[in-house]
Order: structure tokens, then C-alpha cells, then sequence
């Protein structure tokens, strides 16, 4: 259990000792259960604005290119300004772009909250920009600027094999722990039964003196 709880792993065929082959069925009956949800899609809204994001952090990164390629062709002041002046419009043109479809979806669907990695608010002041750090991610996005990976996999019941593993391996220990009380609670019949066998017995050769 403790290199479970640590994340680490742990053989089938250990796994499998250890919990006995009716626990061993379950897990592979979760496990596949957490595959099934793992399938689960984003909505096409949330996947449009996600489309829209990646396109302006592309161009983002064009734009960051071209200010540190000394190499550039275009050598002369004015020239390489025009170009970076044209990126950085064309850069905050597709941010702006993704940011009011992200705000018509939440307008249109508040559920849609969900899908991503922090509030969603856009009144003045709030913590969302039009920038590469300061746009929503949605949740199930790689990027290192996401700010709830570890949040999805509570949001939507993910579990890790280690985690179907171990809450199993719990559920086999409480059932052997019944099994021993059970097989307690037998033996104090017994011996109960026992006493009661000795009275009747102890009664009955009473019952013969008297005769």
C-alpha cells in the first residue's frame, strides 16, 4: 500500500496477491470504467476557442521569433519595424479574437465554466488578459501555462492506475477485516454453545440423581 500511496509501481502479479482474484476483476472493472471516461470530449464551443487561442499563440511566437533572429533578411531599421509592427497587430488582433468568442460562450453557457483552468470573469480588474499567460486554458490542455492540471482530474472523476489500484487494495483490507470479525463473532458462538452444552448436561445428571 505504501508504494501505491507514493505512486509507485506495483506488479500485476503482486497487485493480484494480494487482493485475491474477486478484488483483482474489480480493479480491472474500474480501471476500465476510468478509460471510458477519459474518452469524454471537450464541447465544440470550448474546442473553437482552444483552436483560436493556439492560433494566436502561433503567430505569438512568430512575432517573439522574428525580435531575437538577427539573421533576418529584412535588415534595415524601418523594414524590420514594419514586419514587427505588422506580427504584434496581427498577434493582438487573434488574442482579441479568441478572448470575445470565450466571453460569447460563457455568455451563451455558463456550464462551460468548467473546461477551464481558472475563473472566468471579465469585468474590469479581473486576472484575464489578452496575452500568452493571461488567457484561460482549458483544463485538459498540456500547456505550462495551465493552471489547473492536477484540478481535472478531480473536476471530472480521473483517477491515476495507482489510485484505482489503491482505493481497491483499501476496499480488500476492510472486507478481510469483516471476514476476521466475522470468523471472531463464530468462535464466541461456539464457545457460548459449548457453556450452554455443559449446563444442559451438568442439569440432566442432576435430574438422573433425583430419580
Amino acid at each position: 500500500m505504501r508504494m501505491l500511496e507514493k505512486n509507485l509501481e506495483v506488479t500485476k502479479r503482486d497487485f493480484e496477491n494480494a487482493v485475491g482474484k474477486n478484488f483483482a476483476k474489480l480493479y480491472k472493472q474500474r480501471w476500465a470504467e476510468q478509460q471510458e471516461i477519459r474518452k469524454m470530449e471537450a464541447p465544440s464551443e470550448v474546442k473553437e476557442y482552444e483552436r483560436m487561442l493556439q492560433e494566436a499563440l502561433m503567430m505569438y511566437g512568430r512575432y517573439e521569433q522574428f525580435t531575437v533572429d538577427k539573421n533576418h533578411k529584412s535588415g534595415t531599421y524601418i523594414e524590420r519595424k514594419k514586419i514587427l509592427d505588422e506580427l504584434s497587430n496581427k498577434t493582438d488582433s487573434l488574442f482579441e479574437d479568441a478572448m470575445e468568442r470565450l466571453e460569447e460562450i460563457i455568455s451563451a453557457d455558463q456550464t462551460l465554466r468548467i473546461w477551464f483552468d481558472r475563473d472566468i470573469d471579465f469585468n474590469f480588474g479581473s486576472h484575464l488578459s489578452i496575452d500568452p499567460i493571461g488567457m484561460p486554458r482549458v483544463i485538459t490542455s498540456k500547456s505550462l501555462d495551465n493552471l489547473a492540471k492536477d484540478e481535472g482530474m478531480k473536476r471530472f472523476g480521473w483517477q491515476t492506475m495507482s489510485e484505482v489500484k489503491l482505493d481497491v487494495l483499501r476496499e480488500a483490507f476492510e472486507e478481510f477485516d469483516k471476514q476476521e470479525v466475522t470468523a471472531e463473532d463464530v468462535e464466541a458462538e461456539i464457545e457460548r454453545n459449548n457453556q450452554q452444552a455443559l449446563k444442559l448436561k451438568s442439569l440432566l445428571a442432576d435430574l438422573k440423581k433425583r430419580r
